[in-house]
């Protein structure tokens, strides 16, 4: 299928086949392959951290998983370490097949899939990398 999304150094990539699966790239060299499943859970795969690619602009971070049974993207949110946590709501994309992938500008250091997804209760952490 190709590329289809690209943020600061990641791009992400669909492949199809009986088995659909989305694979992140960090500078070209492949970071994670996320396969279609009914296995397994829905949530976060993976967080990274890193700079936009040009000189002078800031950090941008990145986060993706597989959706949820409801097919709806969740709500993820990237917070900073310290004593002092700033948030912000991230631009989460719905990719072709079960996948999301979500961005934002900024050096955050956690990345959490809001609770309420789909009618249900749940909350879910991780550390970016």
């Amino acid at each position: 299928m190709g590329k289809v999304a690209e943020v600061g150094p990641w791009s992400v990539r669909l492949r199809a086949g009986r088995r659909p699966a989305m694979e992140v790239y960090e500078h070209g060299e492949l970071l994670d392959v996320v396969v279609e499943s009914s296995l397994g859970g829905a949530g976060l795969r993976g967080a990274r951290l890193g700079r936009a690619g040009a000189p002078g602009e800031g950090p941008v971070v990145c986060a993706w998983g597989r959706l949820p049974p409801c097919g709806a993207p969740p709500p993820v949110r990237f917070l900073t370490g310290g004593l002092r946590r700033r948030a912000t709501d991230a631009a989460t994309v719905r990719m072709v097949g079960r996948f999301w992938f979500a961005s934002a500008t900024g050096g955050f250091r956690w990345a959490q899939l809001s609770a309420a997804c789909c009618g249900v209760e749940h909350q879910e952490s991780g550390r970016v990398a």
